[in-house]
């Protein structure tokens, strides 16, 4: 049988020869194919309870966290407007990926807060605009009140019920009047928020618009930054022209209390009384005209109010206010990021079917942002995706490594020991074994793993041992002149 085997080659070596180089060549293509795999299917079986159960469980609420932790001498140190903006900016980095599951930080809780305050700020002008148009037609039944009455004889009763109306107007208005200044600076607060959103972003535009993979998604917030921009405009010139306002609450006051003053000398002179309560009816019937413009303007503002979004404070006092409660102490939801008052955790959870590849992307991005803030002296990042990632790398790097050395000490070893005429053959052969067999695992869609990477140590040694035999024998045979039949 060897016999004619070896008949079958030596007729045809160049067939031989070129068959050889083709499977070496698909090999080769095979060897590229090979992926290093350390996830648990490299450990447990794929159709086991077990990890049917845990898989399912990753789909759901995602796989095992990327963690960084920032470093800080204490809570005024960590809650800090840079560091919350630096941790955003990491944050809207991150957002381009859709292999993260959840993002999880301190500005995470405080974008909720401030959407939070913005439901409120939504509420108050809603009850605002209400309690307007409540005032409005009080002042229109008091105008009607007061016009029926002015040629009443019993003009004292009428004059003690409207010096009561009007100081209850006095103080509503008085009361209007604060509240407007603080919407009209809620107003300002928002529109510089909104400015300063939009140059956040035009900085993120001009950093992907380098990169022309990413032409969509910059049109795309091009577009949202300027209808931001717009909002922040729309805003602005709301609280310019409505700049007026609280001086209108305050001449009301000034008006009313005129009115009331005057009351005082109408008990003596009934017609003169009269005339006064016409015009004081005609006064109050045209503040009521005035209230109402005033509530059906807010009632605009606020079904636009839904266009304005949760931003991230550009001032300290701002952000304290999120962070601390009314005693001075963080709140528990804050608590939960902290670790022993000195660093703060920053949680990025992955889908349960990330690839190794795309982790490394991720944990790439997030090293290169926190270079670039110049944050890796003062952060650490961890967790059991970076722990994966450094296990298939060293892995990588000892196998690259014992390759190399198996090389060296086997030339070393054959050169001194192995005193024939092609006494490095059996390295070749070795080489040949080595890439055919990985090229194999390619093909067969095979990983290279802790257990599987055990095989190369013992194909090694056994190939060079069966090589050296293979040639020494030949080798013997030729010296010794025997025929090749």
């Amino acid at each position: 049988m060897l016999q004619k085997f070896a008949k079958f080659i030596t007729k045809r070596p160049i067939k031989i020869i070129l068959v050889g180089i083709i499977m070496f060549i698909v090999s080769l293509v095979g060897v590229v194919q090979v992926e290093l795999k350390t996830g648990n299917e490299t450990m447990i079986q794929t159709d086991t309870e077990e990890y049917i159960d845990n898989y399912e469980y990753q789909s759901e609420f995602g796989s095992d966290p990327i963690i960084i932790i920032y470093e800080g001498n204490g809570y005024d140190d960590l809650f800090t407007v840079e560091n919350i903006a630096l941790m955003n900016e990491l944050e809207n980095e991150l957002s381009n990926y859709d292999e993260i599951f959840a993002i999880n930080s301190p500005v995470s809780l405080i974008k909720e807060f401030s959407g939070q305050q913005a439901i409120q700020f939504e509420t108050a002008l809603f009850e605002l605009s209400n309690g307007l148009e409540n005032i409005s037609v009080s002042l229109k039944t008091v105008s009607i009140q007061i016009a029926t009455n002015a040629d009443s004889s019993d003009m004292e009763d009428t004059l003690s019920q409207l010096s009561t109306a009007i100081n209850g107007m006095i103080t509503g208005q008085e009361q209007l009047g604060i509240a407007v200044t603080n919407l009209l600076g809620s107003f300002t607060t928002f529109s510089t928020q909104l400015i300063t959103i939009t140059d956040s972003i035009t900085v993120i535009i001009n950093d992907l618009s380098t990169d022309p993979l990413l032409n969509d998604q910059v049109t795309d917030l091009t577009t949202a930054n300027n209808q931001l921009i717009a909002m922040a405009n729309q805003m602005a010139n709301i609280s310019t022209n409505s700049a007026a306002l609280p001086n209108i609450a305050s001449n009301t006051v000034i008006g009313l209390t005129n009115l009331l003053n005057g009351l005082t000398g109408m008990a003596t002179d009934q017609a003169l009384m009269a005339t006064q309560l016409a015009t004081l009816a005609t006064g109050l019937e045209t503040m009521a005209d005035n209230l109402h413009i005033m509530s059906v303007n807010l009632m605009k503002i606020h079904d636009n109010f839904n266009a304005l979004t949760p931003s991230i404070p550009t001032k300290q006092s701002t952000l304290d206010l999120m962070l601390y409660d009314e005693s001075g102490e963080l709140r528990s939801t804050f608590e939960e990021f902290t670790i022993d008052d000195q660093y703060i955790k920053f949680l990025v959870v992955l889908k349960g079917d990330v690839t190794d590849e795309v982790a490394n992307d991720i944990l790439d991005s997030i090293n290169d942002t926190l270079e670039e803030q110049g944050l890796t002296d003062s952060t650490l990042v961890s967790g059991k995706p970076v722990l994966d990632l450094s296990i298939k790398s060293e892995m990588m790097g000892s196998m690259q490594m014992m390759m190399a050395l198996s090389a060296l000490i086997m030339i070393f070893v054959l050169l001194i020991v192995f005193r024939v005429r092609w006494s490095l053959l059996p390295l070749a052969i070795i080489l040949l074994a080595v890439v055919a067999t990985i090229g194999i695992m390619g093909w067969l869609n095979i990983g290279l793993t802790m257990v599987s990477m055990a095989v190369f140590p013992v194909l090694i040694g056994l190939g060079i041992d069966y090589s050296i035999q293979f040639e020494s024998r030949y080798t013997e045979e030729i010296e010794r002149g025997v025929d090749s039949e």
